[in-house]
């Protein structure tokens, strides 16, 4: 496949899925879709954008070749940690929200390749304790709890 026609593929991809979505949220009640409803618009006016310019004497010009496909773990990276977000918010109703964003933080640490452990766990030992302290103390916003606590 050309590295021009996976440009329109993913430009129409992108419309459509944000089509989809925006249709999904059209009824919620007392305007609460206007947020999401305005973000899918606009991800539709910059895939239109990037249909557009896929159109250009400069891009076709850009894009001229075939598009390499590489499965490393590198490449995958974003995919992974989006899924272990996915998986983290799923978690926050089950465990609690301390417990999961625990885990969750050393998860990424190490997923995006940080290898410095002394600063990983110094970064935990002031950030969660904050965390606590601003929502909970500060706030009076009790986060999610689960099974532990």
């Amino acid at each position: 496949m050309t590295r021009l026609m996976a440009e329109r593929l993913v430009a129409a991809g992108v419309f459509l899925t944000a089509g989809f979505i925006y249709t999904q949220t059209i009824g919620w009640p007392q305007r609460a879709g206007a947020f999401p409803q305005f973000a899918e618009v606009s991800i539709m006016v910059l895939a239109l954008g990037m249909l557009a310019r896929s159109l250009t004497k400069r891009d076709r010009e850009r894009l001229k070749g075939l598009v390499k496909f590489d499965f490393s773990y590198t490449a995958w990276k974003p995919l992974y940690i989006m899924l272990l977000g996915v998986i983290y918010s799923a978690a926050v109703f089950k465990l609690g929200f301390y417990v999961s964003s625990f885990f969750f933080y050393f998860i990424v640490a190490y997923m995006t390749g940080l290898r410095d452990h002394k600063l990983i766990v110094i970064t935990a030992a002031i950030l969660f304790p904050l965390l606590y302290a601003f929502f909970t103390l500060a706030l009076g916003a009790f986060l999610p709890e689960g099974i532990l606590f």
